[in-house]
């Protein structure tokens, strides 16, 4: 029951007290970047801010409520009830190299770990390599005419191909040639050739797993230009618009960017599933297997 109490003229309610609010500080714990605090109103479940700091070398893995990690623990993006202050800390874990190269686990689905960069770099700002799909070398010229697993001929004045591996139609196969092959081999995979077992190319549902998993957004990294792809847990790959090469030619770096996958375009066999994008989109779309493109490992799963 409330009780009306007059004080100098004025009416007060007593039994009308507003919720408390609460604030929760997050700290980077040896991390860098910025959060800003976040306010909660007593009794009312809200969302953690998604982890937003950065630990070279390190994997996000959650907050804490003690720096050391022995306090409550909470995931990222938990839905929590908040009773007094508090200050989160960003708790971090060390990424092991594989055969000398970093990954980074963005908590997809899959559970798959992306390389910080591409084959033939050594930070992720650089381009790196580029090959043809199928093929585990660089070369000085990129066509189909040189292509490890093409027949080029002219007929007349056209050039002409047929393909001699990964091909599921006999109209374009070398003297009618088809096999069941759709992902590429550990023989014929850059990723796998360069780095060693334990890394191979993305597959095609792996590209379309990182597309519709992160927050992506076109930034410039160490003065490159490029995609960030940030995972659910708030860590994130740096992909640069390294182009593509055709002919002796590199096209189109700086403001696109092009990253096979190890998958067939069964549709389409003269080609592979790839990822592109630019300031304005990103997509996955399939393309001719003679051009040189960038690759980025994945983890074998």
């Amino acid at each position: 029951m409330f009780t009306i109490v007059s004080l100098m003229g004025m009416i007060a309610i007593s039994g009308c007290n507003r919720p408390e609010t609460y604030i929760v500080t997050f700290n980077a714990n040896g991390g860098s970047g910025t959060m800003a605090v976040q306010t909660f109103t007593e009794d009312e479940a809200q969302t953690l801010t998604r982890n937003a700091f950065t630990f070279e070398g390190y994997s996000f893995t959650g907050w804490n409520t003690l720096l050391d990690g022995s306090g409550v623990s909470y995931n990222d993006g938990q839905t929590i009830t908040v009773t007094s202050d508090m200050t989160l800390y960003a708790q971090w874990t060390l990424n092991d190299p594989l055969n000398g190269h970093d990954f980074v686990d963005l908590s997809l689905p899959s559970g798959t770990l992306w390389a910080t960069c591409n084959v033939g770099a050594n930070a992720p700002e650089e381009y790196g390599d580029y090959f043809a799909w199928g093929e585990t070398t660089t070369k000085e010229i990129y066509n189909w005419s040189n292509y490890r697993y093409g027949n080029s001929f002219f007929y007349g004045e056209d050039e002409c191909w047929t393909l001699t591996k990964y091909c599921n139609r006999s109209d374009i196969g070398n003297n009618g040639y088809t096999d069941t092959l759709t992902t590429l081999q550990a023989i014929d995979d850059a990723a796998t050739a360069n780095w060693g077992a334990g890394w191979r190319m993305p597959n095609k549902d792996e590209l379309n797993e990182l597309r519709n998993n992160c927050t992506v957004t076109w930034t410039t990294q160490s003065g490159v230009n490029g995609r960030l792809f940030t995972g659910p847990n708030g860590n994130s790959i740096f992909l640069p618009a390294a182009g593509r090469r055709e002919d002796d030619i590199i096209r189109y770096d700086g403001s696109y960017g092009y990253y096979r996958s190890s998958s067939l375009d069964i549709e389409d066999p003269n080609g592979a599933w790839f990822i592109e994008f630019c300031m304005y989109d990103y997509d996955i779309g399939g393309s001719d297997r003679f051009c040189g493109y960038p690759v980025r490992p994945v983890v074998a799963q």
